[in-house]
């Protein structure tokens, strides 16, 4: 809880008449919750929130009630604040904000006592991507009875149109199944990695940025 400081200074006045001047101040512990909103350098908004009471708690409960959780620090993009994932046995995870690199680290490490890895540097484990796929296979299907219309919102034609371009194939028709999304996501993944735009992260960030969009699996 920030503690307020106020300070009441009086100084000589002409008789008759008292000034005051009101020195506020404020002291705040500085933890994993941070108010201000995160932005770019060229001071774009690039997060709806920080890390929140709800989401450390839904990372807390996550660990305790799984096996063989690790945990994935994933650097903060042009669009998304950092984020902390963690991964159980089977691939079940949880993805949510945290206020930092360091911060996401020491939640990890200290509070929920488990493994926790740079995703730079070790790559988020393959049981993650299957356990999606099969969760995204096994879904069953929405039924309707009037025709088939567009569904996607502004941002995600968007974000297909993007991975359209760096997979550089030909537009997928309206209403793209998963199967087409995940074959257009890959063509766009392989052809913006890092090792093959020596080592720049720009294109990889956006691709990842456009499939957090449309709920795609890692």
């Amino acid at each position: 809880m920030c503690v307020l400081i106020l300070s009441l200074l009086t100084r000589t006045v002409p008789p008759g008449l008292i000034g005051v001047r009101v020195v506020v101040g404020h002291t705040c512990a500085m933890g994993i919750f941070r108010g201000r909103r995160a932005r770019t350098d060229g001071g774009a908004v690039v997060s709806d929130r920080n890390a929140s009471r709800a989401d450390l708690d839904a990372l807390k409960s996550f660990a305790e009630s799984r096996r063989g959780v690790e945990a994935w620090i994933e650097p903060k993009t042009s669009v998304t604040q950092t984020t902390l994932l963690l991964v159980a046995h089977d691939g079940e995870s949880i993805r949510r904000r945290v206020a930092s690199p360091q911060a996401g680290h020491d939640f990890a490490r200290k509070k929920l006592q488990i493994p926790v890895y740079d995703s730079n540097l070790v790559p988020i484990p393959s049981r993650k991507r299957e356990y999606d796929l099969r969760k995204a296979r096994t879904a069953p299907p929405t039924r309707t009875t009037a025709p088939a219309t567009p569904t996607q919102t502004p941002r995600e034609l968007r974000a297909i149109m993007t991975l359209e371009t760096i997979a550089g194939v030909d537009p997928l028709p309206s209403n793209p199944s998963f199967d087409d999304l995940m074959r257009v996501y890959r063509k766009a993944r392989s052809q913006a990695h890092p090792d093959r735009l020596g080592g720049h992260r720009e294109k990889w960030d956006t691709v990842e940025d456009a499939a957090r969009v449309l709920n795609l699996p890692d």
